[in-house]
């Protein structure tokens, strides 16, 4: 069973757009001198790639750019600037960009291309995983040390656990934004295809949570922005939106409550799953007998560790995150292994979606509608 934390009760809230809080001033930032790398050819390729109808016999994507062409173009695309109004403040409060880079989505996998020892690097946009990792072949091809004083590091997921080791890296940037957290994890983890090749590791909540994360699948920006530290935290949007009141785990996951067919639970969101999870415990909880999951459609599923994850794809009735409803969500049901949670929304919650998650003032931001 998964043991969930104290229950906290969602408050929303709807906006037109985020205005400056009282002693803010606003400056308009001018294009980065790194805009005119793009310019001049290398964006429109993204588009192309990401969309991509053809289909292969294996119904995957069919690409026309090859894997490392496509790899170069999005290390390219990632260097991009534009306008944006910044709203500095002392209190904590008010929309900071830092900068934003592109983030592709393939077989329900989204995935960015960072900067870590000057190498590009593939990776898993992964708000579940508490730590950022590479794996064993990525962390040779960059360089990358492991430090002179190390401890022991386990790595959990929803399937189980893997053994892996610290390294530090030289350098770890996001396009423009330096990244301050250089100590990543060296694993064997399992991940979505997305190319013929597997990716170079996972993105995880441990660099993710030194931000405010504002992620639009729908138009491939994936934009950091300085904390914001108070308790009146908003996005930078111009539509309106709800505000989720959260808590914070140990593992750097917001989490909140929700209500599927009428129970309240307790959800994060991991863009690291590709279809929207809860455990078998919990799906007991809101009536789901043992002989209606054995009618339903059985599913293989994976986590970050070796070995397929059996479960069953169930329809519900409803399920409320905020004022949102969700009516008929198909659901996996399965024996995951996470203790901070009931279920986790998965990809299949964000790719219409434009998610902000504001770690330090732990309030997550979705539209309403």
């Amino acid at each position: 069973m998964m043991a969930a934390p104290r229950r906290i009760p969602w408050k929303s809230e709807s906006k037109i757009k985020a205005q400056p809080q009282s002693g803010c001033r606003q400056k308009i930032l001018g294009p980065s001198p790194r805009s005119d790398m793009i310019r001049s050819g290398v964006l429109p390729l993204l588009p192309f790639a990401l969309h991509a109808g053809a289909r292969g016999s294996r119904g995957k994507p069919n690409l026309d750019l090859g894997k490392s062409y496509f790899r170069l173009a999005l290390f390219a695309g990632i260097m991009f600037g534009s306008m944006s109004t910044v709203a500095y403040c002392a209190d904590g409060c008010g929309t900071i960009l830092r900068g934003k880079i592109v983030v592709a989505t393939l077989n329900r996998a989204p995935f960015v291309t960072l900067s870590a020892n000057s190498h590009p690097v593939t990776l898993i946009l992964d708000t579940g995983a508490e730590r950022t990792v590479l794996t064993p072949t990525a962390a040779g091809r960059i360089g990358a040390q492991r430090p002179a004083i190390e401890f022991p590091r386990q790595l959990r997921g929803i399937s189980g656990g893997l053994g892996s080791h610290e390294v530090e890296l030289r350098s770890f940037a996001a396009g423009p934004v330096a990244l301050p957290w250089h100590r990543v994890l060296v694993a064997p983890v399992t991940m979505a295809q997305v190319f013929a090749t597997p990716l170079d590791g996972l993105l995880g909540a441990d660099v993710l949570s030194d931000f405010d994360i504002d992620l639009d699948l729908a138009h491939h920006e994936l934009k950091f922005y300085g904390k914001q530290t108070c308790p009146t935290a908003a996005p930078d949007w111009m539509q309106p939106y709800i505000s989720l009141s959260t808590g914070l785990s140990r593992g750097e996951h917001l989490f909140f409550t929700v209500q599927l067919d009428g129970r309240p639970l307790t959800a994060f969101i991991d863009t690291g799953a590709q279809v929207t999870t809860i455990s078998t415990a919990a799906a007991r909880a809101t009536g789901v007998t043992e002989s209606v999951l054995f009618s339903d459609r059985p599913v293989t599923t994976q986590g970050i560790a070796a070995g397929p994850l059996s479960a069953r794809l169930h329809r519900f009735a409803k399920l409320n995150v905020g004022p949102l409803v969700i009516a008929n969500p198909e659901i996996l049901v399965a024996d995951v292994k996470v203790s901070e949670a009931d279920m986790v929304l998965g990809i299949d919650f964000l790719l219409q979606r434009r998610l902000w998650l504001s770690y330090a003032s732990r309030r997550v931001f979705l539209p309403n509608r």
